[in-house]
């Protein structure tokens, strides 16, 4: 079996919140002691900094991360299928379908980065979730103490540098983690495509991942096959993260399916399917559900949203549901409207849509943060944060 790489410890960590959730146990004060769920506990640093050794085109070291075993399949190589199952070789234990957290006191949110490197380091920036925009990604350093970053999908594509976008996150997971912090970074329908095929129209296209990667002499297909630090990263990513009462799923629809639901629907369609299941890939799917702007909702099919966001959300053992994905205008039954590009809250609170046209080549807005106080708490408080630092109320 592959050595896990300090993401994938991270990942570790978020996965163990509670023991009767999937994806196993681990309180956040005891976070030097990490224990895959599934895995045999040990005793392992998550201060760790090595996420392994990579080569000047970003390949990763086979032996800084450990070698393949007879019975984990190694990653495709470039004339393989990418949507194949034995391409996938996904370790449910170490890689859970859905990460989770609990007892996080300061909650950051932000989702569709879509490869605006400058864009988005300077409202991280802005918020104090980094000290100082890095010259390279490599030297971000975290400066949001014991607080947890949830970014909900789609680091890459319609931007100019989808591959520093998410070599920034590897290296602020890595920051976080030595400081006592938190980053989940969901997939996004993006990363899920361009893993189910790299060739993909929003992929190839002038900006989209692969030229960008080409660029800085990697190979698509390589990167989707997981043969370099980038496509690591985002093989291994959660589908969707619970922390504390809040729910994080790019595209917002869960079906009403309950956390243990969500995961084994996730586990079995990813297993057969690989990143081209239906669970990811259909229209109505978690990462691909869209929104109309002159409605009806996915959350309208009963006639009454507030009672269908309550019990989807009771579900999964949440009062709250974030979702990316569309920075448009959208249209609530009631006849408000959601304006473009605007953070937004509805149903006093439970529902949560976050996508505010950050990129250069969306809307070039420079993003806004949710930020979250005292996350599940009776004093729970949000606000907005501009990249400025400004905050505005929801």
């Amino acid at each position: 079996m592959r050595a896990a790489p300090l993401i994938a410890l991270v990942a570790w960590a978020l996965s163990g919140c509670s023991s009767s959730a999937p994806g196993g146990t681990l309180p956040i004060d005891d976070a030097s002691t990490i224990t895959p769920p599934g895995g045999d506990a040990g005793a392992t640093d998550a201060s760790a900094t090595d996420v392994g050794a990579t080569d000047a085109s970003g390949s990763v070291d086979s032996a800084s991360r450990g070698s393949s075993d007879a019975t984990t399949p190694p990653p495709t190589d470039a004339g393989s299928d990418a949507t194949s199952c034995a391409g996938c070789a996904r370790d449910w234990g170490q890689f859970p379908a859905i990460a989770q957290l609990d007892g996080v006191s300061e909650l950051w949110v932000l989702s569709d980065a879509h490869g605006d490197y400058a864009a988005l380091t300077q409202l991280l920036t802005g918020g104090g979730i980094l000290a100082a925009a890095p010259d390279v990604p490599a030297h971000a350093r975290w400066s949001a103490g014991r607080a947890a970053l949830v970014v909900v999908g789609d680091l890459i594509d319609k931007g100019p540098d989808a591959p520093d976008v998410v070599r920034l996150m590897i290296a602020l997971s890595a920051s976080a983690s030595a400081a006592g912090g938190h980053v989940v970074v969901t997939m996004g329908n993006h990363e899920a495509e361009f893993l189910a095929d790299p060739n993909n129209s929003k992929a190839t296209a002038t900006d989209g991942i692969d030229p960008e990667l080409t660029a800085i002499g990697l190979t698509p297909a390589q990167t989707a096959a997981g043969n370099d630090d980038i496509g690591l990263f985002v093989r291994d990513l959660p589908f969707a993260a619970r922390v504390d009462g809040w729910f994080f799923v790019h595209g917002g629809d869960t079906g009403g399916r309950t956390l243990a639901q969500l995961d084994g629907d996730l586990r079995s369609g990813i297993d057969a399917s690989g990143f081209g299941a239906t669970v990811l890939s259909d229209p109505a799917s978690m990462l691909e559900a869209r929104l109309s702007k002159t409605g009806p909702q996915w959350w309208d099919a009963t006639g009454d949203a507030q009672t269908l966001l309550s019990q989807w959300t009771a579900a999964l053992g949440c009062s709250h549901l974030v979702m990316g994905h569309q920075p448009g205008v959208v249209a609530f039954a009631d006849g408000t409207t959601r304006s473009r590009d605007v953070m937004t809250q509805a149903y006093g609170g439970l529902l949560f849509l976050v996508d505010t046209g950050m990129s250069v080549d969306v809307d070039a807005t420079g993003g806004a943060l949710l930020h979250v106080l005292g996350a599940g708490s009776a004093s729970e408080s949000w606000q907005e944060v501009l990249p400025n630092g400004t905050t505005q109320s929801l």
